[in-house]
């Protein structure tokens, strides 16, 4: 149900007490909607968690495979060298950084939306809060996804390097992923044009209803 059937509730009180017969209905028809927003960050946040977790196991493998020696057997693929381990190493830190500010940024949140009381006004501030911490941390989405964009291209430099392959073919790769970047940071606009300011919009206007009968 959308915030209409929470208007419909507030409408069947004409002029009894704020809530009073449909506050627990209320209550749980807001519970219902914020379990199926936060549904929806979870797998947002558990997608970057599991592609960090690919990436860096992908790295720690060719890694493995530099110190066990398989790059220095004569065949097709030129030796890895320090440099190539000091990118691959820097590529699993940008990525680790990346997926461990999500995981931070988001206990904090949590933290500050424990402090709200378990009644229908504080849910709604809840619920408020949450959603705004979840529009500004896309303001900056670009931002924060160059540091694994980069750790990208760190990777596939070495992967190129050792096929023997010119740095120019790097061009062709660095241009897709900015235009993947450019998509993602669209993708998320549009996740906060459509589904969060509306969100947002209704939270408000339902806490001024709670606040104010009279508005």
């Amino acid at each position: 149900m959308e915030f209409e059937d929470m208007k419909v509730i507030w409408d069947s009180q004409e002029k009894a007490p704020l809530y009073a017969m449909n506050e627990e209905g209320l209550h749980d028809l807001l519970r219902g909607k914020g379990r199926k927003f936060r549904r929806l960050i979870f797998w947002q946040q558990w997608q970057s968690y599991l592609s960090s977790l690919f990436v860096v196991l992908v790295i720690f493998a060719i890694l493995g495979a530099h110190f066990l020696g398989a790059f220095n057997e004569p065949g097709e693929l030129a030796p890895t060298t320090g440099w190539d381990v000091m990118a691959l190493l820097v590529a699993a830190a940008y990525w680790i950084q990346f997926a461990v500010s999500i995981y931070i940024g988001q206990k904090r949140q949590e933290r500050r939306e424990r402090e709200f009381a378990g009644t229908l006004l504080g849910d709604v501030d809840r619920d408020i809060e949450q959603t705004r911490y979840q529009i500004t941390t896309r303001r900056n989405i670009v931002t924060g996804f160059i540091p694994p964009y980069v750790g990208a291209c760190l990777i596939q430099l070495v992967v190129f390097r050792s096929q023997g392959l010119s740095e120019w073919t790097m061009v062709p790769v660095i241009a897709l992923l900015i235009f993947c970047l450019i998509v993602e940071s669209r993708s998320q606009q549009r996740l906060v044009d459509q589904t969060m300011h509306p969100r947002l919009r209704e939270l408000e206007t339902l806490r001024a209803k709670l606040t104010d009968p009279e508005s």
